[in-house]
């Protein structure tokens, strides 16, 4: 007779079921490992352990090792786990959670006799992970649809401590995340083992519906060898996967602009609107279609989904009301999910989906104080994402060896048109007056002021063996991508030159006052007086590049004892980029990342732990870097005394000759910043540039509390060791009495603050001669970015009634160098930011870094409260970001150029002072708000959902308006005002149905 004791945590076993984790388990799969012991603490060798996914009929089986351990790489996802030995009584573990890049630890007793079966479930008390060092936070699409966020991976980001969002300059259409001090551009995009970040800028990444992933792995720290070419955090996901059951489904969801409030208007000092955020209009759709099953049962299973969606937004362009855009994003979304089970033993899958999708932006004119719609101005279409897809093996060679193959392919459109792109130039208007009657920075016809077409496309291939043999768990691989850009980029206004548009900007100088080409200004009106300068600028890119990266790593996990774990791992990483004519121009390899983590258990029970980690992280030279500098890239500005004669409805000036070059008195020669021919490959790099990279240390303590509460303290030490930026080399050339070469400034990818060596024609002669640049002499500071945070956090697993999650961190985030962009200006120019253009540039830039946010608290939890209605919440309380005060100049009056220099004191004075010292924005504070009601009608599982974000309608500024002057030497009044507020309230309503 068998009968069965069933418990909720039985003495016969320990499981960690709420992540619990041993090792790594790849960035797709997770694991099961345990060992089985006798009643009297002895290993039990050769036991057969069974586990099964009843869902699709999974079913793997090994025997434990020499000291009774076992490990399996599986698929996320429940499974049972059946444990048998001859003259022992079988047990079975029912629901254990395997979640991607995590292992589910089980310590199994068996006693003697074969009579009893013990059946164990798996939702138990939460254990700590003993046996990883690894910062993440692993959530199931299930457990996020309980809490009200928004439905992308980035605000599933937003829930793990210390992360914060990125100044919205960055994303088009979506938000970017900072993790840990690091900029939005430094993070990596995985989904299902595909790399599909965006490595143009590193800006964001391929996107699917929420209702297509499975689960989220979001890593802010310590991850292991397996993965590199990130200094931020990782957003890893898996998609969903059919079973042996049909499924299908509808689920909507609806965000209407008529229950959406709006941020405040914003006023210029002159009392104009700046801002006109209160016509605002925002409402959104999206409606999920989706099948899955069997193709042959428990072998071969689809996932289907397809999404119509839409946004619609109304409103004003910040700085310029004046023009009214009403755009719709739209473009359905499709994917699919083929998983055939061949044996136990070997899985095959392939992923496809497609994101491709348009942003349709038409715009009018617009009378922001009678709030009236006026003549159409013109359309831009943005083209973006493209097609995905992936083959992927996973096989168990033996109980001890595994393997994994992946193939994939991914595109992301970058084009950009509109309907104004012939007749109308870029025009901006930063003077005092030379447009009489205009107020508008921007008061040109243009709808589009830099058309593109181009886009890019990433070839990836990866190979990952685990090898267990007895305490240690070796893992290693190999990865290769191949990344290729086109680009094809010019200003608006063709009609004014056959090769590409033109950039009129005006400004007021001061006679006397130096311009950046080196012209000095003329007392024009002979009284000393005030003159309006248009400056005429030219700027193009065009070709095709390649990037290619490769790397292999290999990682050892040792239990050196029960309580004791041990991760030794090194990866190595090549990067090579290749200029407009398929020559390297730069190529740096053998770049060793040692990673170093521990964890111990001190009292041996599973409930608390002390761990630590210690890496290094690289990152790889942007596509941008390519395109930018090493292609056939045209740049010139000449300046012009601007004569009061405009066009009124392209505001260019009136009198115009060939290619739309102004006829009145032009000031000082013609700058040429880059001459449209591909350059040098060896004058565009330092012969001895070391790769940016970032070391990280972190400690920490987690520990369970009456058995169902985790309280945890971690500290985090992060030290940007080298960059990688563009800078000038003018001032040495200079100080060694050589020649410049050209026009141009000398531009060279170098690692500031370093000698720089390149071939370089000293004398003008026509010789290249192999020359070193000595650091004192280029005038630059290293570049500097640290990053410290302290965190607590604690945490109630959901059990059926309630359940939260808290954290605080405090975390200052210093430096001269935000990283990869630049959120100062929107820069995201990755790897050639504005930063170290010259050295005057630099002088006050080392201070509070654009991330920072010193205090960051975040709750979220649910409460059940009846049988078929949840509560959820999510809270957030965040410290606000530094201030700046940018100029045009530089106090020791050096050249015009742009309005990054660190100028304004706290007094107004226009003179040096540092980089994030003119206070901060506002606290954030927001409480979002959920009620689930779950109930089943006929065949459906039916779910009606209302949200609301915000429910206090906070307005704090998140940005405000930093730059100084308009000119060198002349105020902009409007420093300080706000720029962006937080997103206003607004609800959510959603509808499922599921059968």
């Amino acid at each position: 007779m068998i009968f069965f004791k069933r418990t909720l945590l039985a003495a016969s076993i320990s499981l960690s079921a709420f992540g619990g984790q041993a090792i790594a388990a790849g960035n797709v799969n997770g694991a099961i490992e345990g060992a089985v012991f006798g009643s009297n603490k002895t290993e039990i060798t050769e036991a057969t352990v069974i586990i099964e996914n009843e869902k699709n009929g999974f079913k793997r089986t090994m025997s434990t090792g020499r000291d009774g351990d076992f490990r399996v790489n599986l698929p996320s996802g429940v499974y049972k786990v059946t444990v048998q030995k001859e003259g022992y009584q079988p047990t079975i573990v029912e629901a254990v959670a395997v979640s991607i890049g995590s292992s589910a630890n089980l310590n199994i007793s068996l006693s003697l006799g074969d009579l009893e079966e013990v059946v164990v479930f798996g939702e138990v008390a939460p254990k700590i992970r003993t046996g990883t060092a690894e910062s993440s936070l692993n959530i199931g699409l299930a457990d996020i649809e309980m809490l009200p966020v928004s439905r992308n991976i980035e605000s599933v980001a937003l829930l793990a401590p210390g992360t914060v969002l990125g100044d919205s300059g960055f994303g088009e259409d979506k938000d970017l995340i900072s993790f840990g001090g690091a900029s939005v551009g430094e993070n990596a995009y995985y989904i299902d083992g595909l790399n599909v970040t965006n490595f143009r800028n590193g800006l964001g990444g391929s996107s699917v519906p929420f209702e297509f992933y499975d689960q989220f792995q979001i890593k802010t720290g310590g991850y292991s060898a397996e993965f590199g070419r990130s200094l931020g955090g990782v957003l890893n996901a898996v998609t969903k996967r059919g079973g042996n059951e049909f499924e299908y489904g509808v689920v909507a969801y609806y965000e209407p602009a008529a229950l959406r409030s709006t941020s405040p208007d914003t006023l210029s000092t002159d009392g104009t609107l700046y801002d006109l955020n209160s016509e605002n209009e925002q409402s959104r759709y999206t409606t999920d279609y989706y099948v899955s099953g069997p193709i042959i049962p428990d072998r071969l299973f689809f996932y289907a989904l397809y999404e119509q969606q839409e946004t619609i937004e109304e409103f004003t362009t910040r700085a310029d009301p004046g023009t009214f855009n009403d755009r719709e994003i739209g473009d359905d979304f499709w994917g699919m999910n083929l998983t055939w089970n061949i044996t136990d033993d070997h899985i095959v899958s392939y992923v496809q989906f497609s994101d491709e999708r348009t942003r349709v932006n038409k715009q009018l004119n617009y009378d922001p104080y009678n709030k009236n719609k006026q003549e159409y101005k013109g359309t831009v279409w943005d083209d973006r994402g493209g097609d995905n897809w992936l083959f992927r093996y996973d096989g168990q060679i033996t109980d001890n060896f595994s393997v994994s193959l992946l193939h994939g392919e991914n595109e992301y459109s970058l084009t950009t048109t509109s309907t104004t792109d012939a007749e109308c130039p870029y025009v901006v208007d930063t003077s005092d007056g030379a447009l009489p009657g205009n107020s508008s920075t921007f008061p040109g016809c243009e709808a589009s002021s830099r058309p593109q077409t181009g886009g890019d496309e990433r070839v990836a291939d990866r190979i990952d063996f685990e090898w267990v043999l007895g305490d240690h768990a070796v893992r290693f691989g190999y990865d290769q991508e191949n990344n290729s850009s086109t680009s094809i980029e010019t200003y608006s206004g063709t009609s004014f030159r056959a090769e590409g548009g033109v950039y009129y900007r005006y400004y007021t100088y001061a006679p006397g006052e130096k311009l950046s080409n080196g012209g000095i200004v003329p007392d024009v009106n002979g009284d000393g007086s005030d003159v309006h300068i248009v400056r005429y600028r030219l700027g193009e890119v065009s070709g095709d590049f390649e990037v290619e990266s490769r790397a292999f790593y290999i990682e050892d996990t040792w239990d050196i004892t029960d309580t004791l774990t041990i991760s030794a791992g090194v990866r190595n990483e090549t990067f090579s980029n290749y200029n407009g004519e398929g020559d390297v121009f730069i190529e740096i390899d053998d770049q060793w990342a040692p990673r170093l983590s521990f964890s111990w258990d001190p009292a041996g029970d599973g409930e608390s732990r002390v761990f630590g980690n210690w890496g290094r992280y690289f990152m790889p030279i942007a596509s941008n870097t390519n395109v930018r500098l090493s292609g056939g890239e045209l740049g010139l500005q000449r300046y012009f005394i601007f004569d009061d004669k405009y066009d009124l409805k392209t505001f260019a000036p009136s009198n115009l000759g060939v290619d739309g070059v102004p006829t009145s008195q032009e000031i000082g020669p013609v700058q040429v910043t880059s001459s449209g021919e591909v350059p040098d490959s060896a004058q565009l790099s330092d012969r001895d540039l070391e790769p940016m990279y970032q070391d990280e240390i972190i400690l920490g303590y987690e520990r369970v509390l009456n058995g169902d509460w985790t309280v945890g303290v971690k500290t985090t030490y992060r030290d940007l060791k080298s960059h990688i930026d563009d800078v000038i080399i003018d001032h040495a050339v200079d100080a060694l009495g050589y020649e410049h070469t050209g026009d141009a400034h000398g531009y060279v990818l170098a690692n500031p603050g370093s000698d720089i060596t390149i071939p370089y024609d000293r004398y003008g002669t026509g010789v290249l001669e192999m020359t070193t640049f000595p650091a004192e002499l280029l005038a630059y500071p290293e570049a500097k970015r640290t990053y410290k945070a302290l965190e607590l956090s604690a945490q109630r697993g959901f059990d059926g009634v309630w359940g939260i999650n808290a954290s605080y961190t405090w975390s200052e985030s210093k430096g001269n160098t935000e990283g990869y962009v630049k959120s100062d200006n929107a820069q995201d120019d990755a790897g050639i930011t504005q930063d170290f253009d010259f050295p005057e540039l630099m002088d006050g830039a080392d201070g509070y870094l654009p991330n920072d946010r010193t205090h960051k608290f975040k709750i979220y939890g649910n409460y059940q409260i009846m049988e078929n209605l949840l509560f959820g919440a999510n809270f957030l309380l965040q410290s606000g970001r530094p201030i700046n005060s940018f100029g045009t100049g530089h106090p020791n009056g050096s050249v015009e150029y742009g309005d990054t220099y660190y100028l304004t004191d706290p007094d107004g004075n226009l003179i040096k002072t540092k980089r994030g010292s003119r206070g901060r924005t506002s606290w954030v504070n927001q409480i979002d708000l959920s009620l689930v009601y779950s109930t089943r009608i006929g065949l459906a599982d039916v779910e009606l959902r209302a949200e609301i974000f915000n429910i206090l309608d906070a307005d704090a500024e998140t940005e405000v308006y930093e730059f100084a002057e308009l000119s060198p030497g002349i105020s902009d009044p409007d420093w300080g005002i706000n720029q962006v507020y937080q997103t206003p309230r607004y609800f959510r309503f959603g509808a499922s149905a599921r059968f």
